[in-house]
């Protein structure tokens, strides 16, 4: 399978982009209503992308940023829990890579989303100590460009 950033297609970027710089600092539930739900994919495969760019470009707004994007993703689509962790699982390594504390920049994230399950969830799951790539099925593939993701199956 390809790495992360050569199989998720950036065409809605862009789009991604305008919404997060939308986003207030603290989200109410009005701007998570004004958005539309069709937005989702293009936020959620922001947030993957932007994981794999904040391990290659150091950068923990970039991480803070993907982790937002992927929150944001999970309020405008029902998915399942699972298949929201195995997401985040990346960010979460990255900022153990990038000498950061996950539990600090996914509550961070949480702290900046209204009250409620996914907030709840990015604390929870940010506060882990047993993530790692494997149990999530994920793995580290190095590029021409960099270190990269991509799903171990």
């Amino acid at each position: 399978m390809k790495p992360n950033l050569e199989r998720i297609p950036g065409k809605q970027d862009r789009l991604a982009e305008e919404i997060l710089a939308r986003a207030p600092r603290r989200i109410e539930q009005s701007f998570l209503r004004s958005l539309d739900p069709t937005n989702a994919l293009a936020l959620g495969r922001y947030g993957a992308r932007l994981a794999t760019l904040a391990l290659r470009q150091n950068s923990v707004d970039l991480l803070r940023r993907s982790v937002l994007a992927t929150g944001l993703a999970r309020y405008l689509a029902s998915d399942d829990d699972r298949d929201f962790m195995v997401a985040l699982a990346v960010p979460w390594i990255v900022a153990q890579q990038l000498g950061e504390d996950p539990a600090e920049v996914f509550a961070t994230v949480g702290d900046s989303l209204p009250d409620g399950p996914v907030a709840r969830l990015l604390q929870t799951f940010g506060a882990r100590t047993d993530i790692t790539l494997e149990a999530f099925g994920w793995e580290v593939v190095t590029t021409a460009e960099g270190p990269d993701f991509r799903p171990a199956y």
